[in-house]
Formats: C-alpha cells, structure tokens, sequence
C-alpha cells in the first residue's frame, strides 16, 4: 500500500483511537513512508499511539530505524517521543551500543548525553562499561559525570568500586551522593572503607546508611549499632540497614549466628522509649515492605508492650510469617500475652500462626489452650493441637489424645498416635496405665481406634504386644490385617516371619503388599517361592514389590525370574527388577543393565545407572562416565549418584567439573553428595571454590562440617590464606565444627572500617 490521502487522515486525526488505528497499519505502508510515519507518531499524545509505533519500530530494528530514533533524542520539545525513543532502543538490545557511544563521541548538548548515558546503563554490555569508565574521568559536566556513576552502578561489577571510590574526594556533594548509591548498588563490601567515613557528612547520612544496608556486611552491624544509640532520635535509615543485613542470604552456619548477634547488639541500644512511634508508624504505613521491617524490629525488642500490635498483622498474608517470627522473637514471656489472643483469634489461618508461635515459646502454659482447640471443626487446628501437645509433654493429656485416635481426619489420627508415644518415652510412669487403656481400646468397633491403637502398644513394645500382633494377623478386617502384618517388619523373629509369609497368599491385595514390604526387611530364607509366585500376582503394584524384595536372594531361579520382568511388564515392575539386578551385584546382570541404558523410559535409564554401581567391570565404569555427559539433567545426577556409590576415584575429575561447571543446580547438589561419599581429600579445593555458588553453598557447608575428620586440617590452612569473600564462610565452618580456638582471628570487619562513624 502506498501512501495516500485517507491513510494521513487517519494518522492525524483529532480522535485517539482512530489514530491507533492508523498505527496498527504502519506495516502496510511501503517502508520510507512507514518509517516517516513512524517517527511523526512516536511522539503522539495517547500512549496507546506511542506503544503500538514502539512494537513496529523494535520489530524493524534496523540500522537506520536505530539512527532515526537517536535523533528522536534530540527533540527537547516532545518529551513523550524522547521516552518512547528510548523504550524502543533498550528493547531493540546490544546492537544499538556503538551508535549510542558514536554519538556520545560527538554530542555536544547536555540533555541529549544524558540520555545516551542512561541507555548506556540500561542496556548494560561490556563496551558500554568500558565507555562509561573512561567517559567519568573525562566528563566536565557534572550533571553528565553524576548519571554516568548512576549507570555504572547499574552494571553491579565488582570492577567499578576502585574507580568509584577514587571519585569520593570530590567536592561536589550532588556526585558523592551518586558515587554512595552507586556503591550500594554495586554491593561489594571492598566500598565500605571509603563509604563509612562519609557519615560524618550529614548531608549524606542517608544515602551512607542506605549503601550500607544493600551491601548487607555483617562487619557493619557494630557501626550501625553504635549510630542507633548514639542518634537522638529513632534512626529508621540505621535500623532499616539493620534489618537487611540480617536478611542477607548466606549459608545456614552463618545465618543463625549472624541473626542472633544483631537481635542482641538490637536489644541493648533499642530506646524504648520510641516503642510507641514505631507502633504508630506500622499502623500509618500502606507499604508491604516497611511494615514487614517494623514488625521485624518490634520482634527484636522483646518488649511485650507490642505484642498486640504485632498480633493485629498475624491475619494480613503479605505480614503473617513476619509477624509470626516476631512473636517468637519477643520470647517466652510473651506467652500469656499470646495465649489470650489466641484465645479471642475467630480466624483459622490467624489461630495456626498463633498456635505454631505458642508450640515454640510457650511450655506447659499452652496446654490448656491446646486441649481447647482438640475438637475444633478445622482439620489443620485439631491436627497441630495434638502435636503441641506431644511436645509440651504433660502426661495429664494422654486420655485427650486417646479420645482423637479415630478422628475424621486420618492426619489427625496419626498426629495422636505419634503424640502419645511421646508421652509414655517422656514418662515411663504412665506406661502400665496407658497400656491398659490401650488393650481395652483393641476391642473396640472402631477400626480407626484398633488400628491405632495396635500402633502405639508396638511403638512402645507394651507388655504382650507379639501375641496382640499375631492375633490381628488373623483377623477378619483386612484393615487390621495389613496393619499387623506391617508391623512385624519391625521385629526379626521367626514366627513373625512365618506369618509374614503366608500372608502372601491372603485374599486382599492391600495385605499381600504389606506382606512383600515386610519382606523386604524380613528377608527370610523360606519367603523366595512364595515371592517367585508373587511376581506373577494380577497387581502390579504387588509385581513391583515382589520384585523389590528378590534383590536379597542371590538363587539364580531369583535371578531369571528378574531378567525376565526387566524386559516384559509394567514400568514399576521392570524400574523394582532392574534395581535388584544391581543389588546383586553379579557379572549376569551386566547385559541387561546395559540394554536399560538405551531404553526410551528415561526412569528405566535411572534405573539402570544405579543398578550398574554395584557392579564391577571397566565397561560398566566407561558407560556410567558417558552419564555424566547425557543432555537430560537427570541422567547427568544419576550418573554422578552412581559414580559416588561406587567409590572409583578415577572420576573425580568429571566429578569436580560439574561440581564447578554444570548448568543444573540439581546436578551440582547431587555432585557434592556424591564426593561426600568419596571422601578423597583431592575434592578439598574445589568444594571451597562451590562455597561462592550460592545455590549449593549450605550443600558443601554440610558436606565440609559431616566430614571435618577428613578435611578439617585442610579447612584451617585454607582459612588462614583465604580472601575476604571466602573468610567469614570458612571461619563459620570451623566454628561449627570444633570449639572455639582461644586467640582465633576475628571474620569480621578490621576496627578501622567500622567502628567511628568518622
């Protein structure tokens, strides 16, 4: 289509929408008219105009669409044009990057470089970074100089804080502001040298504490404290950097410490008397986030003058778990307190936040509360009731708990029984008692009751408890059968394992299964027969786990009967049979392991990694070596699980580059497991060089603490040569895993960086 009259109408009519409507037809228009178009349109009055001409120009994105739109930056009349021009240049990309340092090179016109130097910092590559570096030594404008800092923050490098702090001497106090926000973007703690002493400026306390706050460094805490209690007034800057550093990811040995310490160093300077005017502010704000801080610090105080204000946010969704966690913060003398908003909560999801806070603060003072809340019509309140009540261990419950053993709801019923066997192992007085109660509620019409009931008499091995068992065996209700036969996996003796065995052969499904699963532990010489016939049974399910249970017999009928079913039958089936073949652990089993290796189901190929663990053979270690290859994340695990299993050191350093190097957090985690079961002191460098992945940090910081035997000379030397980023992780592990070490050097902060305020 080629321009005519009634396409201008359109494109410059008073009315919006038929200029819209003009704009969804630009790609109809030959492209020199497009485009001029465009550009006459990118600076339309109603946004939906600019948008729908934005959309058209960033699908073109050529080169001169690119030049067109750079110019747009120059029409100081239009500011919506100059908007939407910059919107299509950062959506466009990269390759819009060396014209808009070209242009940089010959602007003149200071509105015009300070956009360009905006979009340098949006667009973020590293020759804009490169430009940008440069162009803040040279600038002469500081207008100009003051948004090229702001954009370098926004590249958050590392590489940026050296040259930034060597602009903090300028006297400009507009371009130290940026240099100080541009730091706290940036978030390396290596600025705080230079940003701390800049507290002395009060002009720039703000943006200081602010900077501080986002770099989260825990060797600032002491700072931060001694300003709160030094300050007049309520220092919401201070505490609000507080609170982020105390919200910092790090690893779990780090986190608790770092908490507990700041809580405490909070407590001791946090004026008291400002308690109500913070109340009033948590009242007074709309904002999610200052709430959540507010709430966090009325925590901190443990003064229990805020444990009403606190509780009024425990039914907001977006504040409940933070004002959960304060209530537990303020400590057991809030009890009371709590126990009697509880007992005035008329809201579910409210009564569970207060119930979970009073299990952990509040003793043998919650039971009377719990025992109110047993018979609540919500499921989830009776249910977290009886398990408070287990841990709150006051035998005077146990006929409460009884009561609930055929509750509606079967959690609730398990929650009992769980709870009750608490109480009889915390007071063995009762037992006889219990027990007795016990067998009359074995006669009950119930089934929920006897099943239960059957449960606890063998958890706590009550007197007579084999003859109860043997006796359900028998019993009419397959419920209780199953459950009887279930609960003699637990005892190796040999009547229970006769009757294990003939209940293969019981009429209901649900008893044959259990009957297999007690097997599996069992593992009795006369079981194989039967379990041979087992794996011909109608159900599959019951298939799977006969053939679960032949991996403990080495026959070689076992054997055949296994091979068999790896190639014809059901997946679990096949998955169960495969698993015992490498269980085996026998040279017959290799060929057929193998084929699993290509079978289309990726679960047979799992299966059949792990199965190959077991067995010895060169091709067998080549093929598992190949998995840690494999596109699919989850057979690149399986491979490093099965390399781990087997023990071959020779795979270590396959092992230590997907440790390092491999795209799947999954992958990474079950590496670390992997060379957890190892053990080889070679692993020792790259597990602390994974310590600064944080995704898997917390997996290496268990791995280093379970095996300190192993590793903990290595963990000392490697500490005492460490760099800043590594120290404060490492010192944290060897804290954790041995006692402190009179004289040891202090990870935080050196005195210089963080105790005046300057």
């Amino acid at each position: 289509m080629t321009t005519d009259a009634g396409f201008v109408l359109l494109a410059r009519s008073p009315d919006a929408d038929t200029r819209q409507q003009a704009a969804t037809r630009l790609s109809e228009l030959d492209p020199a008219d497009e485009l001029s178009f465009a550009l006459e349109m990118l600076g339309d009055r109603d946004w939906r105009v600019r948008k729908t001409v934005v959309d058209t120009l960033v699908e073109r994105g050529s080169e001169q669409v690119v030049r067109e739109l750079l110019g747009s930056l120059r029409d100081s009349a239009n500011a919506g044009k100059r908007n939407s021009a910059t919107e299509a240049l950062i959506r466009i990309g990269p390759d819009v990057i060396p014209f808009v340092i070209f242009e940089l090179g010959r602007e003149s016109d200071i509105d015009v470089r300070l956009a360009l130097v905006n979009l340098l910092g949006d667009l973020r590559d590293d020759d804009a970074f490169a430009t940008l570096l440069d162009l803040m030594t040279r600038e002469r404008d500081q207008n100009v100089v003051s948004a090229i800092v702001s954009a370098i923050g926004k590249y958050r490098s590392p590489a940026a804080v050296e040259p930034l702090m060597r602009m903090v001497p300028t006297s400009d106090l507009w371009l130290r502001f940026h240099v100080v926000e541009a730091l706290g973007e940036i978030g390396d703690r290596s600025a705080l040298p230079a940003l701390i002493p800049l507290f002395a400026d009060k002009a720039l306390r703000k943006p200081v504490l602010e900077a501080i706050g986002k770099i989260g460094d825990p060797g600032t805490v002491s700072f931060l404290l001694k300003v709160i209690s030094e300050d007049n007034k309520l220092n919401l800057g201070a505490l609000r950097a507080l609170v982020r550093i105390s919200e910092v990811e790090r690893p779990r040995v780090l986190q608790s410490s770092c908490e507990n310490a700041i809580r405490r160093g909070f407590q001791d300077v946090f004026p008291a008397p400002e308690l109500e005017s913070l109340i009033e502010q948590l009242r007074a704000t709309p904002k999610r986030d200052v709430k959540n801080f507010i709430l966090k610090l009325l925590g901190w105080s443990r003064d229990l003058r805020a444990l009403p204000a606190i509780a009024e946010y425990l039914d907001e969704p977006e504040s409940s778990e933070v004002a959960a966690q304060a209530l537990v913060d303020l400590g057991p003398e809030s009890a009371p307190a709590l126990l009697e908003t509880l007992r005035r909560s008329d809201d579910d999801d409210q009564t569970l936040v207060l119930m979970r806070v009073a299990g952990i603060v509040g003793g043998l003072e919650v039971v009377p509360s719990m025992l109110g809340l047993i018979d609540h019509e919500n499921p989830s309140i009776r249910r977290a009731a009886i398990e408070i009540l287990g841990e709150t261990v006051d035998p005077r419950t146990i006929d409460y708990l009884l009561a609930k053993l055929d509750d509606v709801d079967i959690a609730t019923q398990l929650a009992a029984v769980d709870s009750i066997c608490k109480l009889i192992e915390a007071f063995p007085e009762i037992e006889v008692a219990t027990i007795r109660k016990i067998r009359t509620l074995l006669k009950s019409t119930s089934i929920p009751v006897r099943l239960n009931s059957l449960s606890i008499l063998v958890n706590v091995e009550g007197e007579g408890f084999p003859d109860e068992v043997l006796l359900a065996s028998k019993n009419q209700d397959a419920q209780i059968r199953a459950k009887a036969v279930s609960l003699m996996s637990r005892f190796p003796e040999e009547r229970f394992a006769n009757e294990v065995v003939l209940a293969l052969a019981d009429e209901d499904a649900q008893v044959r299964l259990a009957a297999i699963q007690s097997l599996i532990i069992l593992r009795p010489r006369q079981a194989l027969q039967p379990l041979l016939s087992s794996l011909e049974d109608s159900d599959l399910w019951i298939r799977a786990a006969a053939a679960q249970a032949l991996g403990s017999y080495p026959e070689a009928e076992a054997l055949e009967a296994l091979i068999r079913h790896t190639r014809s039958d059901g997946v679990p089936v096949r998955i169960a049979a495969v698993e015992s073949l490498g269980r085996s652990g026998t040279s017959t089993a290799i060929p057929y392991l193998m084929e699993g290796l290509t079978d289309h189901d990726v679960e047979i190929r799992r299966a059949s990694i792990l199965a190959l663990s077991s067995i010895e053979g060169e091709d067998v270690f080549g093929h598992l070596l190949e998995a840690l290859e494999d596109a699919d994340w989850r057979l690149r695990a399986t491979g490093a699980e099965s390399l781990g299993r087997r023990g071959d050191s020779r795979a270590l350093p396959e092992l230590h580059r997907l440790l390092l190097n491999d795209e799947d957090v999954y992958v990474q985690k079950t590496v670390v497991g992997a060379l957890g079961l190892m053990g080889d002191r070679s692993s020792f460098p790259h597990l602390v060089k994974a310590l600064r992945k944080r995704e898997i940090q917390d997996a290496v910081t268990e791995l280093l603490l379970r095996r300190k035997d192993l590793y903990g000379d290595l963990l000392e030397k490697a500490w005492k040569t460490a760099d800043r980023q590594d120290e404060m992780v490492l010192a944290a592990i060897l804290q954790a895993s041995q006692p402190p070490v009179h004289g040891a050097r202090d990870s935080s902060l050196p005195a210089e960086e963080a105790t005046e305020p300057g």
